[in-house]
């Protein structure tokens, strides 16, 4: 029996299978959703938390289909394009720098007290963002990319060996 346990791209753990054998079904989407658990655990345990909404948006799926079964972890598909673009600043870094143009800012707070508001005019100025990687997502693949393999094989190997005892 020809088996391909295959981790792709950045978040997935994909097994595949030239022609689905269905008494494995069961006993492979079992393990690849534990796996997919424990991998969502490992990425939120690595993602960065200041604020914690970062490890809220991480979620994910299991995709069950005659041809494979995928466990992803991803962040929420919801999110603005701004929200994705600092999710991944923070998995890959981000070292440019960035113009600033000049803007009126509303301040109601100061040195944690309320003020009435008051408004100032800021000149326009240039940011240098110096994010270093924090590597939570692929980090987390990292993590349990070798042991899932294993898992995997491991239920292909006593499955096989059920179809000799039975043949």
């Amino acid at each position: 029996m020809d088996f391909d346990a295959v981790i792709t791209g950045d978040r997935r753990v994909v097994a595949r299978f030239g022609e689905w054998p269905k008494e494995l079904q069961g006993s492979l989407l079992a393990r690849i959703t534990d796996l997919t658990k424990q991998l969502e655990s490992r990425v939120r345990d690595l993602a960065p938390s200041r604020t914690d909404k970062l490890k809220d948006e991480i979620t994910s799926r299991i995709f069950d289909d005659p041809q494979k079964i995928k466990g992803l972890v991803t962040l929420e598909s919801g999110l603005s394009g701004s929200e994705y673009a600092k999710a991944a600043a923070l998995e890959y870094g981000a070292h440019r720098s960035t113009d600033v143009r000049k803007h009126r800012r509303t301040i109601t707070e100061a040195f944690g007290r309320t003020i009435s508001p008051t408004s100032a005019d800021v000149r326009a100025y240039s940011r240098i963002a110096n994010i270093d990687a924090q590597v939570y997502l692929r980090g987390g693949l990292a993590d349990v990319e070798g042991d899932a393999v294993t898992q995997l094989q491991q239920v292909i190997d006593q499955s096989s060996k059920e179809f000799d005892d039975d043949a």
